[in-house]
Formats: C-alpha cells, sequence, structure tokens
C-alpha cells in the first residue's frame, strides 16, 4: 500500500472536495466592475470568436492595464486590437479591448477569468466556456478523389549505424590488445632479466669486441669501463653509483667494509679507486691513458667484480624469509593488478552491451528495465476490482483504495446524509487516485457543468499553475453518464522547489447523490496513461441488488 509523501495531501484533498462541493450547491456569486461579451459560445476548429472585455466608468486619471499575451489558455489568442474609448471628451468614458480566440482541437474548453487592473488594484472577469465542434464533411457535395500515387524520393547520404558500431568495437578490442600486449611485454622483461654479475660480464665481453683500442678512442672505452662497474653496483648492492661522483662511490664501498656488508680488501677498493680517477681525467681533463694502462685496467675491473660478487655476504635464513615475504607481496600486487585489468574489460565490455541496448531499444527502455518504474510495476502487477460507497462503485486499481474520514462543515452537514472517500497515493507521488462519493438527505439536481467550471478555480488555490483544462461528455460501460474533466498542471516540488508537470482526469456524476474519481499523474509518463485508461473504461455502478 502506497502512503502519501505531503504531510498536507489529506488537507488539500478535502479542500478540493469542499469547494466543489459548494459550487454546485450554492453557486457562485462575483461582485463584478469589469465586464466581457463574445460572439459565440460554439465554434468550429479553428473559426475565430470575439473576446471583448469593457471597463467602464474610468476617469483621464485612471490606469488601466489590460490582459497580455497568452493568458486565454487551453484557447490561443489570434489577434489583440488597439484599446478602443467611448466618448472620450466626457468626464467618465469606457474602455473596450478585442480579443481574437480560436482552437485547433474539438471538446469544451474553459477560459480562465482574466485579469484587468485599475490603478494597481485588480479586477477579474468571469470564466468562458467554449464548445468546439468539428467540422463536419458531406460526402454528397464534396467529391472524393483517390489517393495520389507516392513520389520517390532520393535518399540523402547517411552513414550507416552499423559502421559507428563496428568502429565502436574496433576501438574496444584495440584498447583490450594494446593493454594485453603491454601486460605480456612486462611480464617477458621480467623472465628474461639477466643477474647483475653475468650481465656486467656480458657487458665486458661487448666492449672487448669492440673498436674503441683500435681506433684510439681510449676516453670512450674507459668510460664505458667504470660504467659497467657502476651499473652492476647500482643494481647489486642497491646505491645510486650511476650518479655518485668519485669521492661518494668509493666512500659507500669504505662504509659497507666497515659496517661488514661487503668484505673487501683495502687494497681492491684502492686499485678500483685509481681507475676512477683516470677515467674523471679522461672525460674532464682531457687526459690520454696509454693502450698498456688502458688493458691492465680491463683486468682489473673484472677482478674488482668478481671479488665483489663474493664479497657480499651470504643471505641469512632470515633475509630469506624476508626475500619470501616480499615475492609473495609481489605476487599478491601481480594478482591485484590482473583483477585491475579484468574489471576494467568488464567495465567496458558492460558500457558495450549498454550502449547496444540503449541504441537500438532507447534510454527509456533501459532505464525502465534495469533502473525501474513504479507506474509500470502498478501497470504490470496483479490488478484488483473492488466495489465502494453507496451505490455501489465497481473500480479496477492496481492497489486497493483505502478509506479515509473527514468532517464536512456545518454549512453543509445539514444536507448531506452520508460522505466517503476513498484514495491510493499522493498527489506529488508518480500515481495519485481519488474517490469522493455524496449522498444528499433529499434528491437534488446536481448541475455538474458548474462543478466543472470549478475545477480550475479549485486546482489553481491549491498551488497549480499553468493548468489547461478541457471537458467532455462521458459514459460508464453500464450507460450511466457524467462529466469528464481533463488536461496538465504544473506544481512545485515542495523539497527542490521545481516543477512537477502532472496530467489529470476526472468523472463526474450524479448518480443518487456526488461521486468523483480524480486520477492525477506524471506528465508524459506512458504508463502513467495507460493505467488510467484502463482504470476509466472499467468504471461501473451496481444496483443494491448486485
Amino acid at each position: 500500500m502506497q502512503k502519501p509523501l505531503h504531510p498536507y495531501n489529506f488537507d488539500i484533498t478535502r479542500k478540493l472536495t469542499l469547494s466543489i462541493i459548494l459550487v454546485f450547491v450554492f453557486g457562485y456569486a462575483y461582485s463584478q466592475e469589469v465586464k466581457f461579451k463574445t460572439n459565440a459560445d460554439t465554434i468550429k476548429i479553428g473559426e475565430q470568436v470575439d473576446y471583448t472585455i469593457e471597463v467602464e466608468n474610468i476617469s483621464n486619471e485612471d490606469f488601466v492595464v489590460f490582459p497580455k499575451d497568452q493568458t486565454f489558455v487551453p484557447l490561443e489568442m489570434v489577434e489583440d486590437y488597439k484599446i478602443d474609448t467611448t466618448q472620450p471628451e466626457a468626464k467618465n468614458f469606457k474602455l473596450t479591448k478585442l480579443y481574437k480566440l480560436t482552437q485547433f482541437d474539438s471538446g469544451t474548453y474553459s477560459v480562465p477569468p482574466q485579469l484587468v487592473k485599475i490603478n494597481d488594484k485588480a479586477f477579474y472577469t468571469d470564466s468562458l466556456r467554449i464548445r468546439v465542434n468539428d467540422v463536419v464533411l458531406d460526402t454528397t457535395q464534396q467529391k472524393l478523389f483517390p489517393i495520389k500515387p507516392s513520389i520517390g524520393v532520393e535518399k540523402p547520404f547517411r552513414i550507416a549505424s552499423w559502421f559507428w558500431w563496428a568502429i565502436g568495437i574496433i576501438a574496444v578490442l584495440a584498447i583490450i590488445a594494446f593493454l594485453l600486449f603491454k601486460f605480456k611485454k612486462k611480464r617477458d622483461l621480467a623472465k628474461k632479466r639477466i643477474p647483475p654479475f653475468q650481465q656486467a660480464m656480458i657487458y665486458l665481453k661487448e666492449l672487448d669486441k669492440s673498436s674503441a683500442l683500435e681506433s684510439r678512442n681510449f676516453k670512450e672505452y674507459i668510460t664505458e669501463l667504470t660504467n659497467i662497474t657502476r651499473r652492476y653496483l647500482e643494481e647489486k648492492l642497491e646505491i645510486r653509483a650511476m650518479e655518485y661522483t668519485t669521492n661518494e662511490l668509493i666512500s659507500e664501498l669504505i662504509f659497507r667494509k666497515e659496517k661488514k656488508k661487503l668484505a673487501l680488501k683495502d687494497d681492491i677498493i684502492a686499485e678500483y679507486e685509481k681507475i676512477l680517477r683516470r677515467a674523471d681525467l679522461a672525460k674532464f681533463a682531457k687526459s690520454k691513458p696509454d693502450l698498456i694502462t688502458l688493458k691492465s685496467d680491463r683486468k682489473q675491473i673484472e677482478n674488482f667484480l668478481k671479488n665483489v660478487q663474493s664479497a657480499i655476504p651470504q643471505i641469512t635464513e632470515e633475509e630469506k624469509k624476508k626475500d619470501k615475504a616480499f615475492q609473495e607481496a609481489l605476487a599478491k600486487k601481480r594478482r591485484k593488478q590482473k583483477w585491475i585489468v579484468g574489471i576494467i574489460l568488464g567495465a567496458v565490455l558492460i558500457i558495450a552491451v549498454v550502449s547496444a541496448v540503449i541504441a537500438t531499444k532507447g534510454y527509456a527502455y533501459v532505464k525502465d528495465s534495469i533502473i525501474g518504474n513504479p507506474t509500470k510495476e502498478l501497470l504490470e502487477g496483479d490488478w484488483m476490482t473492488s466495489d465502494y460507497g453507496v451505490p455501489p462503485m465497481s473500480m479496477t486499481t492496481p492497489e486497493v483504495l483505502v478509506r479515509g474520514d473527514y468532517e464536512l462543515p456545518e454549512s453543509l452537514k445539514q444536507n448531506v446524509a452520508d460522505s466517503e472517500m476513498y484514495s491510493s497515493g499522493s498527489m506529488y507521488q508518480s500515481l495519485y487516485i481519488l474517490l469522493n462519493q455524496i449522498r444528499f438527505k433529499e434528491a437534488q439536481e446536481i448541475d455538474l457543468d458548474a462543478v466543472v467550471d470549478g475545477i480550475y478555480t479549485d486546482f489553481e488555490e491549491r498551488g497549480a499553475y499553468n493548468i489547461v483544462t478541457k471537458s467532455e461528455e462521458f459514459e460508464t460501460i453500464g450507460g450511466v453518464k457524467g462529466k469528464k474533466v481533463f488536461g496538465s498542471f504544473a506544481i512545485e516540488n515542495p523539497i527542490t522547489k521545481s516543477d512537477i508537470r502532472k496530467e489529470y482526469q476526472i468523472l463526474n456524476f450524479g448518480k443518487g447523490g456526488f461521486q468523483q474519481i480524480i486520477i492525477i499523474h506524471d506528465g508524459d509518463d506512458e504508463y502513467g496513461e495507460s493505467i488510467t485508461k484502463r482504470i476509466i473504461n472499467a468504471v461501473e455502478f451496481k444496483s443494491l441488488g448486485k
């Protein structure tokens, strides 16, 4: 069972019903100083009606403002004429303004009261009911002609939708392939990684095969020779050997030796320092070492690398455990990366599938199917048929209407024998259904036209605006005649203060009292419209014997 969302909905419903009761029980009484007149109350589709507003007893000191723009909705203003003055030389004269109105849809329409301001004081005209009839075609007088054959028109050039889908799929596959290739390349590099000592030996052999010595490029030779050791030390000892100066590098080696992290002899470090100094002189002081010295340095460098490799302490059991923990953390990180790649690929696939469904089925279909739509669920759910009030009124609704009680004013109690109200939802929800039933103590003729005239005013008093009202005759499946009022309006959302557009249909009957069915749903909601049609088409009055 749906509960009202707005705390004042019950009071609004009661006031709306009581206002309508006052309309047809006591009638309307207006004190008008501004008059209007029309040349017809029934027109054909597209025909124009003259709507004239007259303001009498106006002096030169008075300031009068007539209605402007499209204030005659649901009728459309075609043209407004200049203000005409009767006896302008007199002390008090009359102002007249003429409007041409029309409508291009058949039905009965209510033109709302028009506002005329005189010296900042507001005056309103009476409301006007206009009947718009269809144009009847007399086929006995008007000749009928066969339908003309269709004319072929060359279709303009347009790229087929499948082309864009193909481009999108190819782009997605390209991204997936790029990610897989990058991941595989990183994994292959990790597999092919050579230990630092072996890599240094390979670099030395490559240097031996180079033509640096034959071409007397001694500077390049000794620079690369020392860089091989620096790269080895950087990877093996995890120091910034490539960035260190000679002094910093030698200091780091001595420090590690003193901390017993590197078991190198002093003469080995001293010999290595000499080679680094000669390389610095060759690079920065343009010194040229001789060939014999360079060949000796080559042997000393290889010897230095072997000594460092053997000088590093063996890994203890504790370090092995730490290394094992590191490898496990590394494996965990790789699994996490795989999960991330899998999630990204899954998200891409979901986006592609959803995009395809939206392109073929439309956004509304996806939103209603995945996110859900309350009126769609009501329409497709189990409906119930119940009898309400006396005489019994049978209604088929998606939810059973719940009875609500309210107090009638003292002025109406002496005339009313019984009153009942049944409802589901609220005006601020996606669907609102309301049934009002009133029985009188004495038989009374109900003026349904008066009820129709009062609905616009009642909606406006309840905070509705941009109201469009139409009316027409209605008959139930059992032959009970009534009046149907339908149209749209807007109300302010009490929370967000934005506009809520609503569409409504109201059925009014006078069978043994007064019966009224109000159905309001969100504007442009096809499911709400289908629910409304289904409810209205199933309304039936039952005799007390059934």
